[in-house]
């Protein structure tokens, strides 16, 4: 009976054949990731759309937009004037009471989802410079304005007012109050991945970001600028308007850019190589600084 012998893989055809898949892979997972990345940012915009309503309906019921916060009793963030339009009611916030009272402790150390961006550091987050409290962060702030101190950097003349000049002022505003148009007016930007320090992609061993809880009215940011080095903490040190530091600037963990709510609910990408002065019209109410877009 004659034997067949029988011929398996040589060395050689088994390394081609590794590095082909290898290749592959190689190949696959660049297209994989900027897949899921754009989920994420999906998600991140759709997030930033449902605030956007629950802003809409709060002037819808009571005839104004809500205080973006309040430093004098009940002291909080326009989070938590806006928790019963975004179904969040089981919180049991009390919006007659300061943030920090005991009585909303539980609420102002929970994490809501909402206020996540998926592409941004995962785990929980809490601002530990508040021991006592530990406020859950959120990676969605709102704007108050341009500051005067930018201005100066800039070498611009001062906005009026000089600092409060955004929609979500420490005043509940109306509809009527922004003349630039809803469409022309940011009210939440990213400012994402606090209380870690980020500068322009790198976090920072040394320092944090405060103010990250969502309920403490420090949360809310305006443009200050920043420098566009990857050491200190940035803010108020030059120019750049975004992605350069998210200690209290905006900040996002998309490439090229950050997700922006404007005042008319609608959510944009726009690129992080804005100019600063188009940036500052978009996030003033009513300095009749239209600009067009694409920004």
């Amino acid at each position: 009976m004659a034997i067949r012998s029988r011929r398996g893989f040589t060395i050689i055809e088994l390394l081609v054949t590794i590095a082909i898949i290898g290749l592959l892979v190689a190949l696959l997972l660049p297209a994989i990731q900027a897949a899921r990345e754009s989920a994420r940012r999906a998600q991140c915009q759709n997030h930033l759309r449902q605030w956007g309503h629950a802003l809409h309906l709060h002037e819808g019921t009571y005839g104004h937009f809500p205080a973006g916060y309040r430093m004098v009793s009940p002291r909080g963030t326009v989070f938590s004037q806006l928790l019963p339009f975004v179904e969040q009611s089981n919180l049991r916030y009390d919006r007659e009471k300061d943030w920090d009272d005991p009585a909303n402790r539980l609420a102002v150390q929970s994490r809501l989802a909402i206020l996540i961006c998926p592409s941004a550091p995962s785990g929980p987050r809490v601002d530990s410079s508040q021991p006592d409290i530990l406020p859950a962060a959120g990676d969605y702030a709102p704007t108050h304005g341009v500051n005067a101190k930018y201005c100066r950097i800039a070498g611009w003349p001062l906005y009026d007012p000089p600092d409060e000049n955004g929609l979500l002022i420490f005043q509940p505003l109306r509809a009527a109050d922004v003349m630039d148009g809803l469409s022309q007016t940011i009210t939440l930007v990213e400012d994402a991945g606090r209380p870690e320090l980020w500068r322009v992609g790198r976090r920072r061993s040394a320092g944090v970001a405060p103010d990250a809880g969502w309920a403490d009215p420090n949360y809310e940011i305006a443009l200050d600028g920043s420098d566009y080095l990857t050491t200190g903490p940035g803010q108020e040190l030059g120019e750049c308007v975004m992605n350069c530091t998210n200690n209290n600037e905006a900040y996002s963990f998309h490439a090229g850019g950050a997700n922006l709510l404007f005042a008319d609910s609608a959510v944009r990408l726009v690129s992080d190589q804005i100019e600063a002065k188009i940036f500052a019209a978009l996030t003033t109410r009513a300095s009749r600084d239209i600009v067009s877009g694409p920004y």
